[in-house]
């Protein structure tokens, strides 16, 4: 009952994002390790046009960018951008669905599959053979979280709640972990537990950590007017990670204490301002960082 309650909103919501224009634009990032301070490159637009290219993300060597964009106008596939020479490669092509959230793993490439209403799930595919299944449980859904030893975090696309599927389970929907939660989900790097979005009623947003293990949740920082979307540093540094994130005032960063019993006490660190790419752009939203931490893609909405 609690999924088939958002059905109607969730037919509302794809007409709304498949008609929305967004452009993936990517920037070099560099780390100042003495300053404890980053900054950012000269922006390059890797899509530029009328339509959906959005959901970016790297791949393991930092060499590509991957993401879901609507070519035909029916369907979304996934496509790789090659950062070296800008070439793009289409990776699926299937017109009675449409694949969203790409992330390469080192068994493949992971995506969501919309099928029709109500049915979508996340999808593995190795080079060269058929997709299969990512994840065992039906819950449709809509974002995900992997940790390849831990299991999978699963965004329930009609309830705005999540589940968590442990590795090897079977299907099953008795998962359920939190309700009123964002839709970005992220491994966060180093350790073996996720991040989230938790919506509180008094209307703060707070990124949150959950341990699977323990079954537990823990505060990490608020958002307050940034963007809900927000993206954790690359594996590849050393040290506590960071979240970035964009608000109004541009592109902000933040250091976690995740692996410490206290949450650590200094606030954002704004990294730039940022400028849309185009006079036909506006808002900056999803983000995504590179491994290595030599890039990040900020994806700008159109007007």
């Amino acid at each position: 009952m609690r999924l088939l309650k958002y059905l109607a909103l969730s037919v509302l919501f794809t007409s709304t994002v498949q008609a929305a224009g967004y452009d993936i634009v990517l920037y070099p990032l560099s780390f100042d390790s003495e300053k404890s301070s980053w900054s950012l490159g000269k922006g390059k637009m890797i899509t530029n046009r009328d339509g959906y290219d959005n959901q970016a993300s790297f791949t393991l060597d930092s060499k590509a960018i991957v993401f879901s964009s609507n070519r035909s106008g029916d369907h979304n596939d996934i496509y790789r951008y090659s950062i070296a020479d800008g070439k793009y490669t289409q990776i699926t092509h299937t017109p009675d669905e449409s694949e969203y959230s790409p992330t390469d793993t080192a068994n493949g490439l992971q995506y969501v599959v919309e099928q029709g209403v109500p049915h979508q799930s996340v999808w593995l595919k190795q080079s060269g053979q058929v997709r299969q299944r990512a994840i065992n449980s039906y819950i449709p859904a809509g974002y995900y979280a992997t940790h390849p030893e831990v299991g999978t975090l699963i965004w329930a696309r009609y309830a705005y709640s999540l589940y968590f599927e442990p590795k090897g389970q079977e299907a099953n929907e008795g998962h359920f972990t939190v309700a009123n939660v964002g839709r970005s989900l992220h491994v966060i790097p180093h350790s073996k537990t996720f991040s989230y979005l938790a919506k509180k009623q008094d209307g703060d947003r707070q990124i949150t950590q959950f341990d699977p293990a323990q079954k537990s949740h823990r505060k990490l920082v608020s958002l307050d007017s940034g963007s809900e979307d927000y993206a954790w540093s690359g594996q590849q540094l050393a040290g506590s990670p960071w979240i970035f994130n964009a608000s109004t005032d541009g592109l902000r960063a933040w250091q976690s204490s995740v692996n410490d019993s206290a949450t650590a006490q200094i606030g954002w660190q704004d990294v730039q301002t940022l400028t849309p790419p185009s006079l036909s752009h506006q808002t900056a939203n999803r983000i995504a960082v590179s491994p290595d931490n030599r890039y990040i893609t900020i994806v700008w909405s159109r007007k």
